[in-house]
């Protein structure tokens, strides 16, 4: 009787634990902590999204066997990354990036496995309600609690947010019915606000390129010349009312761009890449070692010496992990591209194209923006990167089942 009783509540328990909700909760909690709070209890959430995962990886019926190929050559890239690191470069490799790279991993898996399971259709409206909350929350932080950068200490950080999050507030923008679209306008206003008045002009350069490239080659018929004139106007507009400042900023730079301290970052990791050793050049010096070797580089007595990446993906990769690493990183980025495209090219539903489109200008701006502000093992690069990944990850596997 008590053997049939203690079954009994280990089924329930166990039918508990399989329960997706659990992964659905953690990886809001990420996206809300990471996006709208900016706090340690991202990582609680990411390791809680682990767990559960590996409850349904065990028991459950998400196996590892099944799991698609691109999930595998992602995992495939990141191992070899990391063991060219170890094994070459150890004493320079920074192991808390190391780390960074498996939350990454999860993230994607968890976002992945969301995607096989029935929760997936709620995904639509809960996304949004979290991204709205999101917005409001950095709106509200530095509008009524004097908060210049939101819940952020740096405006870089606060212009992240905007650039990832603006094209799916246009897509959330086209898709709600009227009148809950002037909700996701106003949004738009707030989210985009705070670019200008903090003059992130590496913000403005991502959404610029990112819009102008999705607008002239993925949109279709006459909504392809309305979103350039679109574009064009906004340029017009911001030039000739000056709004916050920024284009007279935007001027100052042109006109002192090689004084601008991102060029001369540049230009003494050039140097300290020059200084490569043979072995260095192939396989690299490790992941993190930048934040040791860049700064002996910079110039002596300034503020330079401060900055521990080179605010350059382009350099970075090819100093930490070599031309070995620099192939799999940007190969595998050429691939998601490519991916993106082409589900762009293929997409039959408006909505669905239409996501995909701003999901690609989701990527592009990740990439434009935090290549030339932060690290590429940054957590401010690898867990937006890992978010619009599982979700590619997704759209390619519904595609390929004609879902």
């Amino acid at each position: 009787m008590n053997c049939a009783k203690g079954h009994m509540r280990s089924h329930t328990i166990k039918a508990i634990l399989l329960q997706p909700h659990w992964v659905v909760f953690s990886l809001v909690g990420v996206f809300f902590f990471f996006f709208a709070l900016d706090r340690g209890g991202t990582n609680v959430f990411i390791w809680s999204s682990g767990v559960f995962l590996l409850i349904h990886t065990v028991n459950g019926s998400y196996r590892i066997g099944n799991i698609p190929l691109n999930l595998r050559v992602l995992s495939a890239v990141a191992a070899i990354l990391v063991m060219m690191s170890l094994v070459f470069s150890y004493e320079h490799t920074g192991i808390d990036r190391i780390v960074r790279i498996g939350k990454m991993l999860i993230i994607v898996f968890s976002i992945h496995f969301i995607g096989r399971t029935e929760t997936a259709r709620h995904a639509y409206a809960l996304f949004g309600m979290v991204l709205t909350v999101s917005i409001i929350w950095q709106f509200l932080a530095r509008t009524l609690f004097a908060m210049p950068y939101g819940t952020w200490s740096n405006p870089h950080y606060l212009a992240n947010v905007a650039v990832l999050s603006l094209p799916l507030v246009f897509y959330y923008f086209r898709t709600v019915p009227t009148p809950y679209n002037i909700l996701f306008a106003l949004l738009a206003v707030a989210d985009i606000d705070p670019v200008f008045r903090n003059a992130s002009r590496p913000a403005f350069l991502a959404l610029v390129v990112s819009s102008l490239f999705v607008i002239t080659f993925f949109t279709r018929s006459r909504y392809r010349w309305i979103g350039l004139l679109a574009v064009i106007g906004s340029l017009i507009l911001l030039s000739t009312t000056n709004y916050a400042g920024f284009f007279e900023k935007l001027k100052e730079l042109i006109a002192n761009v090689s004084n601008e301290e991102r060029v001369t970052i540049w230009r003494y990791s050039l140097t300290m890449l020059l200084d490569n050793s043979p072995q260095a050049w192939f396989v690299g010096n490790g992941i993190g070692s930048t934040l040791e070797i860049l700064p002996k580089y910079a110039i002596p007595g300034t503020f330079y010496e401060s900055f521990s990446f080179p605010h350059n993906f382009f350099l970075q990769i090819l100093f930490e992990n070599g031309l070995i690493g620099s192939v799999l990183v940007f190969g595998g980025l050429a691939h998601l591209l490519y991916q993106f495209i082409k589900l762009s090219h293929t997409a039959v539903d408006p909505s669905v194209h239409l996501f995909v489109n701003c999901m690609m200008a989701a990527f592009l701006n990740c990439l434009i923006f935090t290549g030339l502000t932060v690290g590429f093992y940054s957590k401010y690069t690898l867990y937006p990167l890992a978010f619009i990944i599982g979700t590619l990850f997704v759209m390619l596997e519904k595609s390929q089942n004609g879902s």
